[in-house]
């Protein structure tokens, strides 16, 4: 849809839902939009329990909706062009998960581009909010290596040493948006060549278009200056595991983190050599019992010459 529709119905969809919910917002959008597919929205707190989206439908004048909590959809009558519907698309989130929600859903695909900026010091941002990896244990179970750190939006731009106002405006091009992406202080040119991207950054790169025109593009055409303006290839993972284990005050959930999953690995590397252990066993017993059934078969079959 062009924007001028979007906007209107965008205004009108805020205003409907915020009488349902103490806390409604739409993610900042990219840049450069000149269509929308459909309208995107952040609520919470409802003010009328228990909740139910057949009161939305009927307020945003719905024909049709899918339910999958929490997320919603609804197909609105397109304004003035009988037959067609616009999607509008609801996310309930809780209370303490909203900020985070409208934070990292903005500007588009910001979060992917910087995502692979912080993945080569150990650190990653989902939906939850800004994470730690352990090295030790990544390599085996990614999803027990993170350790969370922050769901503060402002913090986290603190962090990667983004200017939070900028942050918190439209950016008025796709340009202003890479640079501001580049200005994060663990932007290195090198995490963007192509034939070095991780699996996830090469289907982005098919996928989403943003993103390979900052890859193929706009990192090519600058790198000499943002290597002066941007990178600091000093700074290593391990500077940063010690940085934010200080700063986010999670020394001492690290520090347990890793203690039980060495001792697990310890027990189970324990278990694998009693396995082995008596399996090499059982095959020496084995190999016994053959040898004497062997002997004891040509005592028998020995003729007798008494």
């Amino acid at each position: 849809m062009p924007p001028a529709i979007y906007y209107l119905l965008l205004k009108d969809f805020l205003e409907q839902l915020a009488k349902f919910f103490k806390r409604v917002a739409t993610p900042i959008d990219a840049p450069e939009k000149n269509s929308f597919g459909d309208i995107d929205l952040i609520v919470s707190e409802p003010k009328i329990l228990p909740f139910h989206p057949e009161q939305i439908a009927t307020a945003v004048n719905a024909k049709r909706r899918i339910s999958s909590n929490p997320l919603y959809s609804f197909a609105v009558p397109y304004p003035d062009l009988k037959g067609s519907f616009v999607q509008l698309d609801l996310q309930i989130c809780k209370a303490e998960d909203f900020d985070w929600e409208v934070f990292h859903q903005s500007h588009g695909d910001l979060w992917n581009l910087l995502g692979s900026s912080i993945r080569p010091f150990g650190l990653t941002a989902n939906d939850t909010g800004l994470h730690l990896r352990i090295p030790e244990i990544e390599a085996f179970d990614r999803k027990k290596a993170l350790i969370f750190l922050t769901a503060d939006p402002d913090t986290v731009l603190d962090f990667l040493h983004l200017e939070k106002k900028t942050y918190w405006q439209p950016f008025d091009s796709i340009s202003d948006l890479f640079e501001f992406a580049c200005s994060n202080r663990f932007f290195r040119a090198e995490a963007y060549v192509r034939d070095s991207l991780k699996a996830n950054d090469r289907k982005r790169m098919a996928q989403r278009d943003l993103y390979r025109r900052f890859v193929d593009e706009f990192v090519p055409s600058r790198t000499v200056a943002m290597k002066d303006r941007y990178e600091c290839s000093e700074l290593t993972r391990d500077e940063v595991l010690e940085e934010a284990l200080n700063r986010f005050g999670k020394r001492d959930e690290f520090d347990a983190r890793v203690k039980v999953w060495r001792t697990a690995r310890e027990e189970l590397s324990h278990k694998q050599g009693t396995r082995e252990w008596r399996k090499a066993q059982a095959t020496e017993d084995e190999a016994y019992a053959n040898a004497w059934i062997d002997s004891t078969r040509s005592q028998i079959q020995k003729p007798d010459h008494g």
